[in-house]
């Protein structure tokens, strides 16, 4: 699923393993699409749609 981030374009979150380039960022990991969702609207960051590949390691 690709998330955006409009007030931190740069953004990197370790705990989740995901990192904003320009703005952008594609998660595949369920659990870290639900905490990305989970976060308040004033960090900017959002779903921007699509659905994630299917993980592997999530089987």
């Amino acid at each position: 699923m690709k998330f955006t981030s409009t007030k931190y374009p740069q953004l990197v979150v370790h705990d989740l393993g995901v990192t904003f380039v320009d703005g952008e960022a594609e998660v595949n990991n369920k659990a870290a699409v639900d905490a990305l969702k989970a976060l308040p609207p004033e960090l900017g960051v959002r779903a921007a749609g699509g659905r994630p590949p299917k993980d592997p390691a999530d089987v």
